[in-house]
């Protein structure tokens, strides 16, 4: 397996390593399609002969056998040419300048090659099958960075060996098809306005419910089982990250906003009928966003 991915991106990509310039790191990538693996349902057995895996020692090692190996990665993930300019953009660009936490990322219109491929002994057929559905799933339904949930680090690519689809209609019924496929619990729509500026939308998508000023948000957040995720912990709950997903596409020369809802209960602690909910309370209180949603889902 061999596949080469150009990437570039539309929306500010906020991607750090351990300083506080940005860098487009191969690990944060391989964290993503690890995380999609999951999603389009790759098993523990299938990750840890892809992603590879320490040895662990728990109670159901005579029905994994594999995890009393230490495995290898199988995958090999690598970036080039980069070319991009860094500059200070806002995390938060629907509030006024001086409440937008800024910080440094790649402009827009930065530009990067990924390279992925096999090692060692390579993949089994099936896992190679698992991983490149992940692959796909991200380019059409992931981003990269921080607040890559609310859209910032989304992007365009070309990959031969998987051409983007080019209108609306089209990515939509390219992402429902995958899922689909992997039989994932998932909901995905291409909401339906079209902007003239990528941050126009990522402006809609950041303002939402639930910011620090936000009481009244933040409690009817939790009355739904905070189906838009949290970062600073009540009692004894960490940070939950959000099952409602967004990403920015450029088709037909416009941006269109990408919701996601991750289905899968058993990791998120959320219900659809908390998706339904959440898309009721924005549509009465965000209708920017709110009413495109209700008009998906």
């Amino acid at each position: 397996m061999n596949r080469t991915i150009d990437l570039e991106f539309i929306t500010p990509l906020f991607s750090h390593g351990a300083t506080d310039q940005p860098e487009i790191r191969p690990a944060s990538i391989r964290g993503q399609l690890h995380a999609w693996f999951r999603i389009v349902g790759g098993d523990i057995e299938a990750e840890r002969r892809v992603f590879g895996g320490i040895k662990q020692r728990t109670a159901d090692l005579h029905r994994m056998p594999s995890r009393e190996e230490t495995w290898a990665s199988r995958i090999v993930v690598r970036v080039s040419d980069v070319k991009g300019t860094k500059r200070s953009f806002p995390t938060l660009p629907h509030k006024r300048k001086d409440m937008s936490a800024p910080r440094m990322a790649f402009d827009i219109g930065t530009k990067c090659r990924i390279v992925i491929m096999d090692r060692l002994s390579g993949l089994a057929k099936k896992n190679e099958e698992l991983f490149n559905r992940a692959v796909n799933a991200w380019l059409l339904m992931g981003t990269l960075g921080y607040r890559a949930t609310r859209a910032a680090g989304s992007f365009v690519w070309n990959d031969d060996s998987f051409p983007m689809p080019t209108a609306p209609l089209a990515y939509q019924d390219t992402c429902r098809n995958l899922l689909h496929e992997s039989k994932a619990k998932a909901k995905v729509a291409v909401l339906n306005h079209e902007y003239n500026s990528a941050e126009d939308a990522r402006c809609d998508i950041s303002d939402s419910l639930g910011g620090r000023g936000d009481r009244f948000g933040q409690s009817d957040l939790a009355r739904l089982h905070d189906p838009l995720g949290f970062i600073n912990g009540r009692g004894d709950r960490k940070r939950k990250t959000s099952p409602l997903k967004y990403r920015i596409v450029r088709v037909e020369n416009k941006y269109r906003i990408v919701a996601f809802w991750d289905g899968r209960s058993e990791v998120t602690n959320n219900s659809d009928n908390d998706l339904y909910n959440i898309v009721d309370l924005l549509a009465k209180r965000k209708p920017k966003i709110g009413e495109q949603l209700k008009n998906a889902f």
